[in-house]
């Protein structure tokens, strides 16, 4: 077989090599222990899942979007309890473990957990006013603070900056800084966002994911 003349071959081995070094990367950051206890809980969540077979397909025709509903499913059904085991955190007490990293000059992880505050932020905007949306993406996410106002949009971004800097480790002491300081202002700008019953409708009609 000639996988240099099959453009899907070609793109399953990218996204192979891909991983690959996803896995290694992580290894070096974490260790080979935790990284592979994480990779065990992943395979038994796969073995579980009752849309493997289709996933599987949509990996193979490489259908990402379709695949990634798929995998976040898989991870909902199987994955939950254990990731709702440990603290039960809000966006205000990770922005404190956030003061924390940033006091002890941990710039990468500060971004990281900048970057939690506002997904969680985002997540009970959702749920505390009772909105049928469901975000699986980082796009999506984007797109749905986009649709909440241009200033959430616009500072959500920051934080997606904030996120690539944990891999990056690109963020200054300032720019860290800054970025909580903007955390502050989204977690609580979100706290105190009121939607009509025209908009929620609006937000619930919209697919953010695709």
């Amino acid at each position: 077989m000639n996988w240099r003349q099959d453009p899907r071959i070609q793109r399953l081995l990218e996204k192979a090599s891909l991983e690959s070094l996803f896995k290694c990367y992580f290894q070096r950051v974490y260790g080979t222990e935790e990284i592979k206890e994480v990779e065990n809980g992943l395979r038994n969540a796969l073995v579980n899942y009752d849309k493997k077979d289709l996933l599987y397909e949509n990996l193979l025709v490489n259908d990402e979007n379709a695949a990634e509903l798929l995998v976040n499913e898989c991870l909902d059904k199987n994955c939950d309890k254990t990731y709702r085991c440990g603290q039960n955190h809000s966006p205000d007490t990770l922005l404190i473990l956030a003061k924390l990293f940033i006091k002890i000059h941990d710039h990468r992880l500060a971004c990281e957990i900048i970057w939690c505050s506002a997904l969680l932020a985002l997540q009970e905007f959702i749920s505390d006013r009772q909105l049928k949306v469901s975000l699986y993406s980082h796009k999506g996410k984007r797109r749905f603070a986009s649709a909440l106002s241009r200033d959430i949009g616009r500072r959500f971004s920051v934080f997606e900056v904030c996120h690539s800097s944990f891999y990056t480790n690109n963020h200054s002491a300032l720019d860290v800084k800054d970025a909580f300081e903007e955390a502050k202002e989204f977690i609580q700008k979100l706290q105190e966002s009121k939607i009509t019953d025209e908009l929620k409708k609006e937000l619930e009609k919209k697919n953010f994911n695709i």
